[in-house]
């Protein structure tokens, strides 16, 4: 079994940013907790116009952001585990993903993380190691307590889904593998 980091090619393809300051209290409500029921469409647009790169399936933005193709194929895999929020976009149909399922699934014993001087809480995992149990095996996009608002992981599946159907600016960093 394989865990990925989700990240975006944001060197190929432009990227979005918000029309107006997406305000740091908006960044930090992206912590697993649903924001659908209140969620107004967030205006964006092009990040980098003039240097006329396309969009991809998964335009870099401060969360993550998939295209209404993208979202129709991976939405089988994530309809438990995220909720797609409506961008504002003139170019196309593009969804903020907020991802709601946070996991203890981390087995700590074999991970690597610094902690900060109080103890109290980890600052930085180096190396991440975790449980095979129902949980990881059931979600394909997730966060962990530890990091709620830091980048989401993905499963095998997510990855191989999104190379089959060749859904583009995705990019994976391997983060754990359970043979190893």
């Amino acid at each position: 079994m394989k865990i990925w980091h989700l990240k975006f090619e944001v060197d190929q393809y432009d990227n979005l940013e918000p029309v107006e300051e997406f305000m740091f209290e908006k960044i930090h409500s992206f912590d697993g907790r649903k924001l659908k029921a209140n969620w107004e469409p967030l205006p964006v647009r092009r990040m980098e116009p003039k240097k006329k790169l396309a969009l991809s399936d998964a335009p870099g933005f401060i969360i993550p952001v998939f295209s209404k193709r993208a979202l129709d194929i991976l939405y089988p895999l994530i309809q438990n585990s995220a909720e797609d929020l409506k961008l504002l976009f003139s170019e196309g149909e593009y969804y903020a993903i907020n991802v709601t399922k946070i996991l203890n699934v981390v087995d700590y014993s074999k991970s690597i993380y610094k902690m900060y001087s109080d103890g109290s809480r980890i600052m930085q995992f180096q190396k991440y190691s975790f449980r095979i149990c129902d949980d990881l095996l059931k979600n394909d996009i997730f966060k962990i307590i530890d990091e709620p608002r830091r980048r989401p992981f993905v499963s095998d599946r997510f990855k191989q889904t999104v190379e089959r159907n060749n859904l583009t600016g995705f990019k994976f960093q391997l983060v754990w593998d359970s043979e190893e």
